[in-house]
C-alpha cells in the first residue's frame, strides 16, 4: 500500500489559455489539424503529509479554487484521449514542489512532505501513435525533462545505489610503456594520451 497521495489540478474553462495555445500550436506548426482540444493539468505526488494539513492544501496550495478543478488520484479522461505526462529530470530543480513543500511548512511548521510534479498533457482528437510522437518531442524538452510513468510510486524516497569501489593502479607510476598504453586504452578515457 502506498503513502503518496496523488492530485490533479486544472484550470477552469475561462482560465484555460495555455491549453489552447498549445492545442493551436500542435495544427499549426506540426499541421496535426486532427487535434480538437488539449488539455493541461499539473500533477502533485505527495508523501510524508498529515491529513489535516493534506486537506487545507489541497484548498489552497495544490489548487485555487476559484480559478481550478482539483482531482484526487484519477481526473476523468475522454474515450480515445492520449494522456502523457512530463517531469524533470533526477537532479533538475523543481520549483513548483519546492515552492508547494515551502507553503506546506507555512501551514505546519513541523510537516516534512515530499512532493513530485509533473505536467499532464491530455491530446484529444483521431491522432496517429507517429502524431503523438512528435507531439511528446514538441513538449518534452530532452535537456531537462523525460516523460514520466503514469503509475503512482509506492514511495518518492530517492534510493542511491552504493558506488562500486573505486579502482587502485598499483604500480601505475612505474608501469612500461606497453602496459601504461594498454591501460590508458582499457579505461576509455576522455582524457588524451599525454594527458593521462
Amino acid at each position: 500500500m502506498s503513502n503518496v497521495r496523488r492530485v490533479f489540478a486544472e484550470k477552469k474553462d475561462a482560465f484555460t489559455g495555455s491549453a489552447k495555445e498549445l492545442a493551436s500550436e500542435i495544427r499549426s506548426y506540426l499541421g496535426i489539424r486532427q487535434v480538437t482540444q488539449v488539455r493541461i493539468l499539473i500533477r502533485y505526488d505527495i508523501e510524508n503529509i498529515s491529513e489535516d494539513v493534506y486537506r487545507r492544501a489541497c484548498r489552497g496550495i495544490f489548487a485555487e479554487p476559484p480559478v481550478d478543478t482539483l482531482y484526487e488520484e484519477v481526473f476523468p479522461v475522454p474515450e480515445n484521449a492520449h494522456v502523457f505526462a512530463v517531469e524533470y529530470l533526477p537532479g533538475q530543480y523543481d520549483q513548483r514542489a519546492d515552492s508547494a513543500e515551502q507553503c506546506i511548512r507555512f501551514l505546519k511548521e513541523d510537516e516534512t512532505p515530499t512532493i513530485r510534479s509533473a505536467v499532464v498533457y491530455v491530446i484529444c482528437g483521431d491522432v496517429s501513435e507517429e502524431e503523438m510522437a512528435q507531439i511528446r518531442a514538441y513538449c518534452i524538452n530532452p535537456v531537462d525533462s523525460r516523460e514520466a510513468a503514469a503509475e503512482k510510486p509506492e514511495t518518492l524516497q530517492t534510493v542511491f545505489e552504493e558506488p562500486a569501489d573505486i579502482a587502485v593502479f598499483d604500480g601505475f607510476t612505474e608501469m612500461p610503456e606497453d602496459a601504461f598504453r594498454e591501460l590508458y586504452d582499457s579505461l576509455n578515457l576522455a582524457m588524451t594520451y599525454q594527458d593521462f
